[in-house]
């Protein structure tokens, strides 16, 4: 299918999903929010898709957030504030899905934009990213991508971007530091190591595994750790019968590679 704000790329069961509005910054528009949403429902429920990664294009930016000119005129023509609606839906279903996801951040990541960085699994990034946050300064609260954020990094940082808003901003180096990406590439290089780590996924991981993994670590975080730890014991149990399984102990045993079908 084809689309008019992201390209999406397709290799084996890997699928690449780039935001494509670099004149833009690579914001999010409602109808971006509508392609993205039925890329990450096929995502969600083709079985044959395993790993995904996120990008935007060019050099510039990788997401700038809502994209306010349009949130502006709505507002004007409604007299009513627009714009926080139309991440709901692709952010609720991002949240859902199971399934990997691989965040490739080049340039500048933006507001709105953190919610991809929040609700990814991997997220690496090019010496040229910056992160920040204006939401504050358009008279915006930013709740739930902050919140996402502040799992995956220190709070103090996270509370002076979200409000200090324009003024604080963090480069590859302190993200890295503080723990928002896992590593900093140069630019040439940042899409090829997205491809790579999805490939390690894809090809050499059972997808159920994988699946069950990442249910038992976000599940045990919800849960606190008086109760987090029980219930990843529950969640190992999930598919010790499964095809997968017992090929990969039957592969370990016979000195091969797997043949993982996701069963």
């Amino acid at each position: 299918m084809a689309y008019k704000d992201i390209q999406v790329e397709r290799k084996g069961r890997i699928i690449c999903m780039t935001l494509n509005r670099p004149e833009r910054m690579n914001s999010i528009s409602v109808e971006t929010g509508n392609e993205m949403l039925e890329v990450f429902t096929e995502y969600k429920e083709n079985d044959e898709l395993w790993a995904m990664i996120i990008a935007g294009a060019g050099e510039k930016a990788f997401c700038s957030g809502l994209y306010v000119s349009e949130a502006a005129k709505e507002t004007a023509e409604t007299g009513e504030t627009g714009g926080y609606t139309i991440f709901k839906p692709w952010t609720d279903l991002m949240q859902s899905i199971e399934k990997p996801f691989i965040c490739a951040v080049n340039g500048y990541c933006i507001g709105g934009g953190w919610h991809l960085v929040a609700d990814s699994d991997i997220v690496i990034a090019s010496d040229t990213a910056s992160f920040f946050d204006t939401h504050v300064n358009i008279g915006l609260i930013n709740g739930v991508e902050s919140a996402g954020f502040a799992y995956k990094m220190p709070l103090g940082i996270v509370m002076r971007m979200v409000l200090e808003g324009k003024h604080f901003r963090i480069n590859a180096a302190q993200a890295l530091q503080w723990g928002l990406v896992s590593e900093v590439l140069p630019q040439a290089k940042l899409m090829n190591k997205a491809w790579e780590i999805a490939g390690h996924i894809a090809d050499d991981a059972a997808p159920l595994a994988v699946q069950g993994s990442k249910r038992a670590i976000m599940g045990a975080i919800d849960r606190g750790p008086s109760e987090g730890i029980p219930y990843t014991w529950e969640v190992l149990t999930d598919i010790q019968n499964t095809e997968d399984t017992k090929e990969g102990f039957l592969s370990f045993v016979e000195k091969r590679k797997p043949k993982f079908v996701g069963r």
